[in-house]
């Protein structure tokens, strides 16, 4: 079975461990179980809210996690933006990506005296929120978007997300953002170094492959597609498995049909 194969198991959260205000089918006793294995468990999510609220979110679908073990766009965004010695930022975000990036050490910034435009979701962000945004980019602040997600799953189907977001910014003001988040290297660089074992111990388990499926073959994991979306047949979006849910990691009929790198010229 899947579950003996691994050391280490990274975890998408929205649309794998839950989908709006449920679980999804045997998340929490597939988790319980992995654990009592000796397991080690990580949560990766392009959501850039604080750790702390994923964690409550989490408990309150009966499931467990540290700190230590939550990853997210947010938390990574901030890693990123200290690592650079950025000191000023604006944050167009919602609270918790402000308050990662604060407890990182950068300093919160407006339009006019920031190093870094940080874009993540934000409800209250208007046409002329984007506006700002990107003439300060032209001025010369840095670009850097907690992920380009285009959408996120909800129980009423694919909501907008920040790839929207920050793809209007770039229009206005000519220049691509760093993206910190999945698919991208910062976030996956992250994740693998809190843990012990190598990449190739490390299986990822995600439903979106142009996301969670690409990133982790970027970065040397094993990925395996949860659900039904559709999926590529070769490169780096191919996933090496497909569960339909979280239990059949312990499936004893489950195989790895691992995919193969695309050929370099």
């Amino acid at each position: 079975m899947i579950a003996d194969m691994f050391d280490v198991f990274f975890f998408d959260l929205d649309g794998v461990v839950y989908i709006g205000g449920r679980a999804t089918p045997g998340a929490a006793s597939t988790l319980d179980r992995l654990r009592g294995m000796g397991k080690a468990i990580r949560f990766l999510t392009n959501n850039p809210t604080t750790r702390s609220e994923i964690a409550d979110r989490l408990r309150r679908h009966g499931i467990e996690a540290e700190i230590g073990e939550i990853i997210t766009a947010g938390s990574a965004t901030a890693d990123y933006l200290a690592g650079e010695g950025i000191v000023r930022a604006w944050v167009v975000g919602e609270p918790g990506l402000r308050t990662e990036v604060e407890m990182a050490g950068v300093l919160p910034a407006g339009e006019e005296d920031c190093e870094a435009v940080v874009l993540g979701w934000d409800d209250s962000a208007t046409l002329l929120t984007i506006r700002k945004a990107a003439l300060a980019v032209r001025r010369g602040a840095r670009f850097v978007s907690t992920n380009v997600d285009r959408t996120y799953p909800s129980p009423e189907g694919p909501i907008m997300s920040v790839g929207a977001l920050a793809e209007a910014i770039r229009i206005g003001s000519g220049k691509d953002p760093v993206i910190v988040g999945k698919p991208f290297e910062p976030m996956f660089r992250d994740s693998l170094s809190t843990v012990d074992s190598p990449p190739s111990r490390v299986a990822m388990i995600g439903d979106t492959p142009e996301i969670d499926i690409l990133g982790a073959h970027r970065a040397g994991i094993t990925a395996i597609l949860m659900g039904d979306a559709r999926a590529p047949e070769e490169g780096f979006a191919r996933p090496d498995a497909r569960i339909a849910s979280l239990p059949e990691l312990f499936d004893p009929s489950a195989s790895l049909s691992p995919w193969t790198p695309p050929p370099t010229e």
